[in-house]
């Protein structure tokens, strides 16, 4: 059987996104939701880095690679920002019920993308969530009642990742 083999360097920036999407959890559970608002920003950076790394080592457009950028992408873009909005405030069930949908709308969109030829992106990358929501977050600790923009922003990031929206490619 012969197993697809992770490039170490190539690989390497999609880890450390990952890693800043669990350590947002883990900053959560010790009371600092302003350092994982900042490890999610820090992952978007990370994000940017893998597939110029993958290039520049010539492992480009590995099947590996790509499934595992999702992973990293899906934690760090997709499950982080509906756990730091719980982590942040004690939501109504109705708020908490569409955040399995916001999360459920980044796998296809993620699939979607794994199986693309195209140079652009059909619907919103989820990367982009990673702008957002330290934005709100800061938001909400310079002015409290920001958090209630939250349970919006949810739906309409998870629509505009499920659209047929044709989006550039910015790096």
């Amino acid at each position: 059987m012969n197993m697809p083999r992770p490039s170490c360097w190539a690989d390497a920036p999609t880890i450390v996104n990952l890693s800043c999407g669990v350590s947002v959890k883990f900053a959560a559970i010790q009371g600092h939701p302003e350092i994982g608002a900042a490890l999610i920003a820090l992952a978007v950076v990370w994000d940017s880095l893998d597939g110029k790394v993958a290039a520049w080592t010539r492992h480009g457009g590995r099947e590996f690679g790509k499934q595992l950028d999702s992973l990293g992408d899906l934690v760090s873009f997709g499950r982080v920002p509906a756990c730091s909005f719980v982590g942040m405030n004690e939501p109504s069930w109705p708020a908490i019920a569409q955040l399995p949908c916001f999360v459920g709308c980044g796998m296809p969109r993620l699939a979607r993308y794994n199986i693309s030829t195209g140079k652009g992106f059909e619907g919103v990358p989820i990367t982009v969530n990673g702008v957002p929501f330290p934005l709100l977050y800061l938001l909400s600790v310079i002015f409290p009642p920001g958090l209630s923009v939250w349970p919006a922003a949810f739906p309409v990031m998870g629509l505009l990742m499920a659209s047929s929206l044709k989006v550039r490619r910015l790096f």
